[in-house]
């Protein structure tokens, strides 16, 4: 697999650190709220009205339980990087061997670079992809040093506009996914707070995954912005 990786970076560009990097080297580049549980207040009988008002508001309290905090995600600012990230789940049909299957995983892929950018922790696209896979790897340590050192990202979202697939499998038995990817406005911000870098909306850009299935679900063997020649 590892020799398959080399044969296809002789045919493929760097992938420029994955939309983002190239712009910031030698940088890096569902919310859930809680609820008010619900409650109702037994009706108790007394001859009283005002005593079945107090008894009944001190059924509910008792009925009721404490609030819970929830979660809630907070995007990054210009104070500070972003909370509570949601890590991207695997879609079901990002697992299924076909057309309809690597679409959805080349999408996810793109989710967990974002939210590799977002957080500093590329685990979730490291563990889709191929080990030895420069690419990722060169979007991995970039990214993780500069939030070790304290800094953070703000924006950077990947937004994928349109993706299509000839899903035929080529020479080196892997299947390719294109994708129309435009990356937000990002900024880069150093531990001490002050603005690195500040750069605009990208243009969308064609890129593409190549992945492998095996092991019941794909791994991603390289993903790179195609250039014109």
């Amino acid at each position: 697999m590892t020799a398959n990786c080399h044969r296809r970076r002789s045919r493929l560009h760097t992938y420029a650190v994955a939309l983002c990097l190239a712009a910031m080297l030698p940088l890096v580049g569902c919310t859930s709220t809680p609820t008010d549980p619900s409650t109702s207040a037994s009706a108790m009988e007394t001859s009283s009205p005002a005593t079945t008002t107090a008894t009944s508001t001190s059924t509910a309290e008792q009925q009721t339980p404490p609030p819970t905090s929830a979660a809630v995600y907070k995007p990054a600012t210009a104070d500070g990087p972003a909370q509570n990230v949601p890590i991207p789940v695997l879609p079901e049909t990002a697992k299924e061997f076909s057309k309809e299957g690597l679409l959805a995983f080349a999408e996810h892929w793109y989710s967990t670079l974002g939210y590799a950018f977002e957080t500093g922790d590329s685990g979730p696209m490291m563990q889709i992809s191929e080990p030895s896979c420069k690419t990722c790897l060169f979007i991995k340590e970039p990214v993780e040093n500069w939030y070790k050192e304290g800094g953070w990202a703000v924006g950077g979202q990947m937004n994928i506009l349109q993706t299509t697939s000839p899903f035929s499998e080529t020479t080196d038995g892997a299947y390719q996914a294109m994708l129309l990817v435009r990356q937000t406005k990002v900024s880069y911000y150093s531990a001490d707070g002050k603005l690195t870098k500040d750069h605009p909306q990208a243009i969308a850009r064609t890129n593409l995954v190549e992945a492998v299935y095996t092991n019941g679900g794909w791994i991603a063997m390289t993903a790179e912005i195609l250039k014109k020649s």
